[in-house]
């Protein structure tokens, strides 16, 4: 049994820096299992929640819901995001994006045990699939919408490139990334984790072009690897609409979803503007909340975010997990990843002593970033 997850961190560390022996990941997958379900059933949990209740928020996010890896990203299951939905409104009070937010405008407290749902990309599989679950617990969600994927149907492209080298029959890709004068790269294609290794690298090389440029990558990696790409996995703005009416919130997530802070800061403040220009065009959304994609953001793209007029964004690896009035402000909030796993492993990480023990073993430069100071000026932009 192998749950994926995005907030339950492994408790262990391998200390060589030669590859791991293929036992390693399996003996620590079963000590994570096993370590899991004895903190819930040794009622530590149930202690934990007495004894220091979350005074104040906690945002949660995830992407796709399905039961597979499209794309090389992870889906959490129908059948486990209702098992977690279950705990969360036994336990904690499911409140609006914008409620949270209207707090700390307000300077109102935020609720204490409170919850809020994210998702991010604008996957169909939110409307198809997640919203009958929220539906069945009286809850609603916000999407971060990455407009040019709602335009066209188009993957955003870290799952575009990862389609293409999943589905390929190509055995080996020859290929040169950058002019350096040395050999293509010959990047193997005959296993599944060949297949990962060659898209991470791909990937890498791609995170730090232009848009125009990243594109123009993708419709050739499309033609060598003989795979064309799915348009229909991503909500329409038709589709957002009906999120729109069923009571879910939309915030912006850029046109293309790079990653903000490898490309040059004007392309960045394009997508951030264009991205709000179709969200009001759209959607008739003002002031929606925004969302770094892959959490690539610095301190000045986080003061670009205020200065163009949305509402908060998110701070990758806050110091916090529970945003407050104390700790927090509409562009530091910290997010938790639902993890893609049945409802004990959310418990146990968020109600367990598991984050203690993590934050001890984790390296102090690790730890968190301290909130962005929104006060200090912008780089200075040449005029357009």
């Amino acid at each position: 049994m192998n749950f994926s997850r995005s907030t339950v961190r492994p408790l262990t560390r391998f200390p060589f820096d030669r590859p791991l022996p293929r036992f390693v990941p399996f003996v620590k997958e079963i000590l994570r299992i096993l370590i899991t379900r004895a903190v819930v059933h040794s009622g530590l949990t149930t202690l934990g929640r007495r004894l220091f209740p979350k005074r104040g928020a906690v945002i949660f996010y995830g992407h796709r819901v399905a039961a597979d890896d499209e794309g090389y990203l992870e889906g959490l299951r129908p059948e486990w995001l209702d098992d977690q939905l279950a705990y969360l409104t036994r336990h904690y009070e499911i409140i609006r994006l914008s409620d949270l937010l209207r707090c700390f405008e307000e300077r109102r407290p935020v609720p204490e045990r409170a919850a809020v749902l994210t998702f991010d990309d604008g996957f169909r599989d939110n409307l198809t699939r997640a919203l009958p679950v929220l539906q069945r617990h009286g809850v609603t969600a916000t999407v971060f919408v990455v407009t040019g994927c709602a335009a066209n149907g188009a993957l955003p492209w870290p799952q575009r490139l990862g389609w293409l080298f999943q589905r390929t029959p190509r055995p080996e890709l020859v290929i040169r990334l950058e002019e350096t004068g040395l050999p293509p790269l010959e990047l193997p294609l005959n296993t599944t984790a060949a297949r990962r290794r060659a898209c991470l690298k791909v990937k890498e090389f791609l995170t730090r072009q232009p848009r125009a440029v990243r594109e123009s990558w993708l419709a050739r990696l499309s033609r060598e690897l003989e795979v064309e790409p799915p348009r229909d996995r991503m909500l329409s703005w038709k589709d957002l609409r009906e999120l729109q009416v069923a009571g879910w919130e939309l915030g912006a997530h850029t046109v293309s979803h790079p990653w903000l802070a490898r490309i040059p800061f004007e392309e960045a403040r394009w997508e951030m503007e264009r991205c709000r220009a179709d969200l009001r065009e759209h959607l008739g959304i003002e002031h929606p909340p925004f969302c770094f994609p892959a959490g690539s953001f610095t301190p000045e793209l986080m003061r670009l975010a205020k200065s163009l007029g949305f509402r908060s964004a998110f701070q990758p690896n806050p110091p916090h997990r529970v945003n407050t009035l104390e700790n927090s402000h509409p562009f530091a909030l910290g997010r938790l990843g639902l993890p893609n796993a049945p409802a004990v492993y959310l418990e146990a990480e968020l109600d367990g002593p598991l984050p203690v023990v993590r934050r001890l073993w984790r390296r102090p430069e690790a730890s968190g970033r301290r909130p962005v100071d929104l006060s200090l000026p912008l780089p200075h932009s040449p005029s357009r």
